[in-house]
């Protein structure tokens, strides 16, 4: 389950069964602010309750204060979730072969040079030469085994 804190937007992937059977207090490992961590589906997402009523929020408050002591997870022994923000460097250079890639096409193309046959003819190539280096290969086994 992923549970985010409020403080300073860190992310954890944390193991449901540490939160149960009524949630716990927790603490983020990289600022050290402590909330309780209820199990509840709108709570796996946030650190923040989602309540409408601020009774609700007094009760959890007073949970906090009653389990703190007792109930508290240090540093949140999972794992960190790290978001990987897409790359333009990357993006760039994909944008940048597909151009090449079509531009040698056309220049292929306007200078009467057919690719498509060219590639077939080496694709024909490298099969034939394959062909004949197994086949010599065949042969000297069944030399030596005779």
């Amino acid at each position: 389950m992923f549970i985010v804190c409020s403080n300073c937007d860190f992310k954890y992937l944390v193991n449901s069964a540490d939160l149960k059977p009524n949630g716990k207090m927790v603490e983020c490992a990289n600022c050290g602010y402590q909330w309780y961590q209820d199990l509840d589906k709108e709570e796996t997402y946030s650190s923040v309750p989602s309540s409408k009523n601020n009774d609700l929020e007094d009760v959890i408050k007073n949970n906090q204060n009653i389990k703190k002591e007792k109930n508290t997870i240090k540093n949140l022994p999972s794992t960190i979730v790290n978001q990987e923000e897409p790359s333009i460097r990357n993006s760039l250079i994909v944008i940048i072969l597909i151009f090449a890639i079509f531009l040698g096409i056309w220049f292929s193309r306007s200078y009467g040079i057919n690719t498509f046959v060219l590639l077939e003819f080496y694709i024909r190539e490298f099969f034939f030469n394959l062909n004949l280096i197994i086949s010599d290969l065949a042969k000297i086994i069944h030399k030596t085994l005779n």
